[in-house]
């Protein structure tokens, strides 16, 4: 991610991140808090950072979109947070970050830019158009240094008794598909125009080279209790990653076909914690797709592999039939 004007652009904000990190490491840790310790000691930092001061009670330091919101927060040697800071993704494709507060004992060390910025490294991950906040009048000048524009006093009310400016910061729309993202463009919208689960699930193409087609959804909505992804999420991403490639491959033969899952299975080898990815290679594509060609329906079997953190969680084999286009249907594929 690199900070281009007012533009979210890929590049060196990483950079900055890894580089701040390194030079941090001793001091401070940045984490998301996924425990119950962890997540209790957030709060009652947000409560004490946020609330305590305009002397509001215990609990309004949380809202009804935690639960799908993504969280970050530094923390010192002795696991006590001393910056946090979410971000939580609407329906409109937009990420608000809200609840950024960082100790006043390490204020201008770089730590709420920090979080900051790795939300904004989240955010450019989901591929949302734009990042807004509603900041505070003291924090407008942090977030302008970030590259954000004030929209002005937002006159609405408010939780607490305190002046707000919404500030908006574009996200670039920039083609990382090394491989026809005009088409990967075409299926993503595709599956969320008939498949409306896929888009609440955050289900996203990250990546299609020709060989290799990758997927990823937030961990966000789609963790269990035990902070691991959902079997069920799992397998739901795992199909369509398949879908999608035969779709590609369609495409790429110039053929038309309804693709339509006929038996799958997944062998699941270790809970997949982390942003899940579901990658599909054109080396485990076993099948005839030219019998569509002449009439004929194709079988299509293919392996997508499931990974989290590090390795694979879990292997999905799928056996997909591909009916050959109709004159009642010559949109098909």
């Amino acid at each position: 991610m690199k900070i281009s004007g007012s533009v979210i652009t890929e590049g060196s904000g990483i950079d900055f991140i890894d580089e701040f990190l390194r030079e941090i490491a001793s001091m401070y840790h940045l984490r998301v808090p996924i425990t119950e310790q962890e997540l209790k000691d957030y709060y009652q930092f947000r409560w004490e950072m946020l609330r305590k001061p305009l002397h509001q009670p215990v609990g309004s330091e949380k809202d009804a979109y935690d639960a799908m919101a993504h969280h970050q927060m530094v923390v010192d040697e002795n696991g006590k947070p001393v910056a946090v800071g979410r971000l939580y993704i609407n329906a409109d494709n937009e990420a608000a970050i809200r609840f950024l507060a960082v100790d006043p004992a390490v204020q201008d060390k770089g730590l709420g830019t920090l979080v900051a910025m790795t939300l904004e490294s989240v955010a450019r991950q989901e591929g949302v158009k734009r990042v807004v906040c509603s900041a505070r009048e003291d924090a407008v000048d942090f977030f302008a240094k970030l590259g954000y524009l004030s929209q002005g006093e937002i006159t609405a009310p408010q939780t607490t008794p305190v002046r707000h400016f919404l500030m908006i910061k574009p996200v670039a729309t920039m083609d990382d598909i090394l491989h026809r993202p005009d088409w990967c463009g075409q299926l993503q919208q595709a599956w969320y125009d008939h498949i409306p689960l896929s888009e609440k699930m955050g289900v996203r193409i990250s990546q299609y080279t020709g060989q290799r087609f990758v997927t990823t959804m937030p961990e966000a909505g789609n963790q269990n209790p035990h902070h691991t992804l959902f079997a069920g999420s799992l397998f739901s991403l795992a199909t369509l990653t398949g879908w999608g490639l035969i779709w590609l491959l369609l495409r790429e033969r110039q053929l038309g076909g309804t693709i339509i899952l006929a038996d799958a299975h997944i062998r699941y080898s270790a809970p997949v914690t982390g942003r899940p990815r579901a990658i599909a290679d054109l080396g485990s594509v076993s099948g005839d797709l030219d019998r569509l060609a002449r009439g004929r329906r194709a079988r299509v079997q293919l392996e997508v592999n499931l990974f989290g953190d590090e390795s694979v969680g879990a292997v999905f084999s799928g056996t997909y039939m591909v009916l050959p286009v109709t004159a009642d249907d010559p949109e098909a594929g």
